[in-house]
């Protein structure tokens, strides 16, 4: 299966048509834009995994989690698997408000249960 690793924040873009498998990693944030490139650069993307520690830098300047008529839906059409394991809540927010991200149902998700408690508040 096709495999890009380790993909940071200097990611250039480009279409990868037959890469499934994607890590992102660095010590910098990762920007709703930024996520928007990843998924036009790998349309058949099955399993992604993120790794970061920072929170986004831009979240402040959205209205609120409730409203984000600003932002751009992301959409993962063929995305079967998210790990969201080792990141700051902004991730985990990102892909899991539906303000900002659509994923299909029936997704794998690799997430610390106490982080997924803290962002939803409870669910």
């Amino acid at each position: 299966m096709p495999y890009y690793g380790n993909i940071t924040n200097n990611f250039p873009g480009g279409l990868f048509k037959y890469v499934r498998v994607v890590s992102l990693f660095d010590e910098h944030p990762f920007e709703h834009e930024f996520f928007l490139r990843i998924q036009e650069s790998f349309p058949v993307m099955e399993q992604l995994s993120v790794a970061n520690y920072k929170s986004q830098n831009h979240k402040q300047s959205y209205k609120s989690n409730n409203d984000n008529r600003n932002l751009c839906l992301i959409e993962y059409s063929l995305l079967g698997e998210l790990a969201i394991l080792n990141v700051h809540d902004d991730y985990i927010e990102q892909f899991l408000f539906n303000t900002k991200t659509y994923l299909q149902n029936n997704v794998l998700l690799h997430i610390k249960y106490e982080s997924l408690q803290r962002v939803t508040h409870n669910f």
